[in-house]
């Protein structure tokens, strides 16, 4: 490990390079927003905590499950505009509506 730490002194990127697992880690972490404080500056993941990973793991898996919602319903629109014939220049938001609305 220690060819390692001289050719990457960062730990994040020793971590990145010893453990393909772990080649998509970020350089910092954010958490879940909270009504009651403002949201955080990002934190640099070297000084995350364990607590720190989980919250990062909850904020993550709430903005996974957003982007995909966000893709379902673009993929129903899509499929909307299609069925009311439209076709791939015509504006899929009004054949949706012609199809949904009548």
């Amino acid at each position: 490990m220690k060819g390692l730490a001289m050719l990457f002194p960062n730990p994040i990127a020793r971590l990145r390079k010893a453990h393909y697992a772990l080649e998509d880690l970020p350089d910092t972490v954010t958490f879940p927003t909270h009504p009651a404080r403002e949201s955080e500056d990002p934190l640099p993941l070297v000084d995350a905590t364990v607590d720190d990973i989980a919250f990062a793991i909850v904020a993550m898996e709430e903005e996974s499950s957003r982007a995909y919602r966000r893709g379902s319903a673009l993929k129903r629109l899509y499929q909307m505009a299609r069925e009311a014939g439209a076709a791939g220049v015509d504006p899929a938001v009004k054949a949706a509506l012609k199809r949904s609305v009548g």
